[in-house]
Formats: structure tokens, C-alpha cells, sequence
């Protein structure tokens, strides 16, 4: 059984995760009004405010979350009422004005037992122009003890008034191996679970965590279904004759488009599969889906190296197809015939 976030070491995160700086604004005791993590999708952003938020609050004097006192438990549960996190709204893509002000209501209050009170906004570069003004106005004059964190991939839709009030941060993206060792060490994953997931979700923290089911917010329960099913799937087609894989192949694809919200994560499953017929031939130890090594060896025996290079730019095609929001179904259907006919 991996044990929960708030037993951990801190400590497991690798240095790229600049939280000895944050360490040493708590011991400084000078917080913020306002910090801004800037970095790549998925590097860790969520994990350094509630870092941040629990070394804030926590009872011992060292700068960092103990991971036992009250306080830490509640931050790391998710269930502390005075740590707000903020984002755009389901199925939008923007945080508008409304959201802001809604956290303005909230904070005008006195927090209910943080000695510092967070709020965080997760993806800050998507409000809307008059979003950042009125949060502008809260970092002008913020309420005591309440600091905010900005988290971004990119600085530019910003105000440059809004910059000039918060302390930046920056975060880099991640590595396979860094990510698998977060997974181990923090975690208790078994190495084999850990080495396909962090494979599977590249440099992406958040994805890692909610594909192992450890980010209950946004886990991904099916995902451990869906990626053998998936690789079965196409390993099947990818290995029968020609005349009959057409019928099987759209069978896949109205399959997969039947239900969109696990494109992402089947997507993000078959660009390890197809990376993975790539380096098999002179990396085999290295591919993510060890467990279907055999497999894919006999199928490598059936095809050339160049058309298994060309499904690996086939996919890339399709990828940017779906996030241009191309209908997702023709997708597929291309996307699976040009594999079979090419």
C-alpha cells in the first residue's frame, strides 16, 4: 500500500524543484504577497504550493512542512478551508472576472485558522484581461497573512503590473528518470508501475501523479484498463493481414471516439507504443511498455524499420489534428487506415 502524501519525505522531490528557495523565504520569515512558478506544463507547480502553503503553517521552525503537525495533514488532504486553489471553470478556457471576485469575497474575511492563508491559481496566464485587473487591485492592497501564487507556462498574457508585484520562481521540466524516482520514493510505487507511468506521461508531474491514482482530484482510475486493452488492441491489427485490418481498425477508432474522455490518456499511450517500436531495435531495455516486449518484437519482425519510423509521424500528425480540435472520430479513422495502407 503506498503511503499517503502527508507521511512522505519531501526530501524524494529531485533538486530541480526549487524548493529550497522556498525553504528559505519561510526561515527568512519574509512571505510574499504574491510568488509566480513559471515553467512547463506538469513540473511540479501544484506540488511546490501546497509545499509551500504547509511550511508556512507548519508548527516546527525549520521552513519545511513536518508532514505530521495538523495543519500539514489538512493542506496535504486537500481539505484545509483556508487554501484556495483557482482555475478556469470545466470546459472553459479562460478564468474570467466572476471567479476573481469570488475570491475577493472570501478573503476579505479573516482566515479561519491558517496563520498564512494561500490562494493559488493554477494556469494564471488564461484570465482575461479585466480577470488580472481586478486581481491586480487584491495585490495592491492584500489582506494580512494571505499570500498568492501565480502558477504559468508562459508570462506573456500578462500584466506587466501584475509581474512587477510577484516574486518569480522558475521550475524546469522533468526528467523520465526524476519523475520515476518521485513515484518510488515518495510514493511506494513498485519500479515496473513507476517506470511506465513516468514513460507514459514524459516530463509531465501532474499526469504521472493522476495516472497512478495518486492525485484524487483528478485520477485517472481506468487508466490501468485502458492502456492494455489499448496496446492489445493495436498490436492486434498492426499484426494481422492487411485486407483484414481495415474493419478492425475503425472498429478501434469508434471505440476510442466513443468515449472522449480518455483520448488524452489513449493518446498518450500509443506515442509510448509507437516510440517504442522506434528504439526496440537498438534500445530494447529501454522502452517504456516492457511488459510487452515479446510482442513487440514479433510485430518489428513483420514490418520495416522506415514504416515504423512513418507511424511515429503519422502520430505526430494526428496529435496536432486533435488539439486543433479536428473532429475526433475522421481523426482516428485517418489516423488508423494510413497505418494499415501506407
Amino acid at each position: 500500500m503506498p503511503p499517503a502524501p502527508s507521511e512522505t519525505n519531501r526530501e524524494a522531490f529531485p533538486s530541480s524543484l526549487p524548493l529550497s528557495e522556498l525553504t528559505y523565504i519561510v526561515q527568512t520569515g519574509r512571505i510574499p504577497n504574491a510568488l509566480l512558478f513559471y515553467g512547463p506544463r506538469g513540473t511540479g507547480k501544484k506540488q511546490a504550493a501546497l509545499f509551500f502553503a504547509q511550511a508556512c503553517n507548519c508548527r516546527t521552525d525549520n521552513g519545511r512542512p513536518c508532514n505530521i503537525c495538523a495543519s500539514c495533514k489538512k493542506i496535504s488532504a486537500g481539505m484545509h478551508p483556508d487554501m484556495i486553489f483557482l482555475g478556469p471553470a470545466e470546459n472553459k478556457k479562460i478564468i474570467t472576472i466572476s471567479q476573481i471576485r469570488d475570491i475577493g469575497g472570501i478573503i476579505t474575511s479573516r482566515a479561519n485558522e491558517a496563520a498564512y492563508r494561500m490562494v493559488c491559481i493554477l494556469h494564471a496566464d488564461l484570465m482575461n484581461p479585466q480577470a488580472q485587473n481586478a486581481l491586480l487591485k487584491m495585490l495592491e492592497e492584500p489582506p494580512g497573512h494571505t499570500f498568492f501564487i501565480l502558477a504559468v507556462e508562459q508570462t506573456a498574457p500578462l500584466l506587466p503590473t501584475i509581474l512587477s508585484r510577484c516574486r518569480r520562481i522558475d521550475f524546469q521540466a522533468l526528467a523520465d528518470h526524476e519523475i520515476k524516482k518521485i513515484l518510488c520514493t515518495q510514493y511506494g510505487l513498485d519500479p515496473e508501475t513507476a517506470h511506465i507511468i513516468s514513460g507514459t506521461a514524459g516530463s509531465d508531474l501532474d499526469q504521472a501523479l493522476r495516472l497512478s491514482g495518486l492525485d484524487k482530484k483528478g485520477s485517472a482510475p481506468d487508466w490501468k484498463m485502458l492502456r492494455p486493452w489499448l496496446i492489445k488492441e493495436i498490436c492486434r491489427f498492426l499484426a494481422a493481414p492487411q485486407h483484414q485490418n481495415a474493419f478492425k481498425c475503425l472498429d478501434l477508432s469508434r471505440l476510442l471516439s466513443a468515449r472522449p474522455e480518455y483520448i488524452h490518456d489513449a493518446m498518450a499511450v500509443l506515442r509510448t507504443v509507437f516510440r517504442d517500436f522506434c528504439i526496440l531495435k537498438y534500445m530494447p531495455n529501454k522502452i517504456v511498455n516492457l511488459d510487452f516486449l515479446s510482442v513487440f518484437k514479433d510485430i518489428s519482425m513483420t514490418h520495416s524499420y522506415s514504416r515504423m519510423l512513418t507511424w511515429m509521424t503519422l502520430f505526430h500528425e494526428t496529435e496536432k489534428r486533435l488539439e486543433s480540435n479536428s473532429g475526433t472520430r475522421l481523426t482516428l479513422d485517418r489516423f488508423f487506415l494510413s497505418l494499415v495502407f501506407i
